[in-house]
């Protein structure tokens, strides 16, 4: 069914007043600004209770005179309407998480998979040469919890871990993510056990480095490894854009490359996905998907290309999430094709990625582009969830102002199975904040959680949220507008704001008119809107503030007013 069609379906439901029963929102709000130490979560899932656990990490500082803070894997318990019921953090001594855990339910106790490396921070209370014992391991764990977090047994494997410190140039910016580490980017569970995948790196500019690894494994809930085997994703070390071979710059935590979902599994085996063709200074290819058994043997490869190819049409940040028929979407940061110099817009791709697919490029099925004049981000974990067989829930953020100067706000789109828009909703618009996006949950009775976090835009305060909206408010049922609004919801945004010669309405509706008053109320401009980006000349506007409206016309009972903001020139 088209949007237009829906649309109009769900304002007359509205216009007949259509009595329907609200759920409530519920939402858990924590500081992530605290002056001594403070919680962070990162992705979430629902239990077979109907409670939440979330995968969270602890920073933790001595005193205020510290810079640094050091950071440890966490977790969080919520009962079902949103109140913690229990937290704990892992701290140990000398040791830090550069990576996000994930957390699993089974017999009757929490699992919580883990990483910790050498803490390289230097002004530290936990540096890890202020120890009698400094480590030079680093370790996958996998921490078995009791229904109160409290630690039962951990489960810990142990590598031995580069320690060289550059202090210098890019290792200053951040000394854990360009010292030797191990950072987790992939887990789930699978036949009764956890598959995922952990990358392996040496310190940035070790005179002595070899190269960095990534390694697949399958291990069970007693702690033991199943199988794990290392994977050739690249060859070499350097810049990845000198005449040398790629690594140094292709890792981990340098360029975020590997920090969410990159794994989807298969009859067959698994599908993993990351950036690049894997050959120097080539932009023939975005991406590449690698095929392999279940016993991580490598089947085949295949190749992700754009459209852009003056530019490598790099994927920037990214994850994947399987479809119900045997695709993948793969949610991006790409460069944008207006400005691919100075800005990236987000994208959803559908790819067909059978196996046995006579072309080495991946078909793209579909796609969508989403955009403003800013460096727009898919979501920081995982972008897509599926709603049913034929539908799918879309986050991402998008912003006004890269560098805090002007809100940001994030988009959640319904999407059908052609990825054409059924609904789609704004939060945290003109709050004075700006918006990061973690992770995205279905829940079992319809609603929809996401994991942000907000900053203030003129101050250092910032808290992160996990909120609930219910399924009314995004149209997975009857869709209502009031009930949207209820939820701190929008149906358009007008950016930039404040702007200048241009006003832009972005909207899912079609077919609306806009209205725009000045505070006088005379009105000063209509037009129908039928795009999802209307630019609207308001060079000849003074400067000031404004209402703008947008209504849908309906025979009966006339225009409609829908959504309305104030606009400041």
């Amino acid at each position: 069914m088209h949007k237009f069609t829906i649309k109009t379906t769900m304002l007359i439901l509205l216009f007949c007043k259509i009595s329907i029963v609200f759920s409530q929102e519920w939402q858990y709000k924590m500081s992530i600004t605290e002056p001594i130490e403070y919680y962070r979560c990162f992705n979430i899932r629902e239990l077979s209770d109907g409670n939440l656990i979330s995968s969270a990490n602890h920073y933790i500082r001595a005193s205020t005179e510290e810079y640094w803070y050091s950071e440890s894997p966490a977790v969080i318990l919520l009962s079902k309407d949103g109140k913690e019921l229990a937290h704990n953090n892992f701290f140990r001594p000398g040791y830090c998480t550069v990576s996000f855990g994930y957390t699993f339910e089974k017999d009757n106790y929490y699992y919580h998979l883990t990483t910790y490396s050498p803490e390289h921070f230097p002004g530290s209370f936990n540096h890890f040469e202020n120890y009698d014992n400094p480590p030079s391991d680093a370790k996958l764990s996998l921490l078995k919890l009791d229904k109160e977090l409290n630690l039962v047994e951990s489960y810990d494997h142990s590598w031995p871990i580069d320690t060289y410190e550059d202090h210098g140039g890019s290792w200053e910016m951040y000394p854990n993510g360009f010292s030797g580490n191990i950072y987790l980017f992939t887990a789930f569970e699978e036949d009764d056990n956890i598959v995922g995948a952990y990358w392996k790196s040496v310190s940035f500019d070790n005179p002595s480095r070899g190269d960095d690894t990534l390694f697949f494994f399958r291990m069970n809930f007693d702690g033991e490894i199943l199988l794990k085997k290392a994977v050739k994703v690249v060859e070499g070390k350097g810049n990845r854009y000198s005449e040398e071979k790629v690594i140094a710059d292709s890792r981990g935590l340098r360029t975020h490359n590997f920090r969410g979902d990159h794994f989807v599994s298969t009859d067959y085996g698994y599908i993993f996905y990351l950036t690049g063709d894997g050959v120097p200074n080539s932009y023939q290819g975005a991406g590449r998907a690698l095929y392999y058994d279940k016993d991580f043997n490598l089947l085949r490869t295949r190749y992700v290309k754009f459209n852009n190819p003056e530019y490598g049409e790099t994927i920037g940040d990214f994850n994947v999430r399987r479809s119900n028929h045997n695709t993948t979407y793969l949610s991006s940061q790409m460069r944008s094709p207006d400005d691919p110099s100075h800005d990236e817009d987000c994208c959803l791709y559908e790819l067909d990625d059978d196996i046995d697919a006579e072309s080495n490029w991946l078909e793209i099925v579909n796609y969508i582009h989403r955009k403003t004049d800013e460096w727009d981000q898919p979501s920081f974990l995982s972008s897509v969830d599926l709603i049913d067989d034929n539908t799918l829930c879309y986050v991402y953020e998008l912003y006004q102002g890269l560098n805090g100067d002007l809100d940001s706000y994030l988009v959640i789109e319904h999407l059908d199975n052609n990825l054409d828009t059924i609904s789609t909703l704004y939060y945290g618009v003109d709050n004075g904040m700006t918006e990061s996006v973690h992770d995205i949950e279905r829940t079992k009775d319809g609603g929809v959680i996401i994991v942000n976090a907000s900053s203030f835009l003129d101050n250092n305060e910032g808290y992160g949220f996990i909120t609930k909206f219910p399924a009314t408010a995004f149209g997975f049922e009857p869709d209502n507008i009031e009930e949207a609004h209820a939820h701190g919801l929008k149906l358009a945004v007008a950016y930039p704001n404040p702007g200048g010669d241009v006003m832009n309405i972005r909207t899912g509706l079609c077919n609306a008119i806009l209205s725009v008053y000045d505070m006088q109320g005379r009105k000063i401009h209509e037009q129908e809107i039928t795009d999802d980006i209307t630019s609207i000349d308001a060079s000849r506007w003074e400067s000031g503030t404004y209402v703008w409206k947008l209504g849908i016309r309906n025979e009966e009972l006339g225009m409609k007013c829908v959504e309305s903001g104030k606009w400041v020139k």
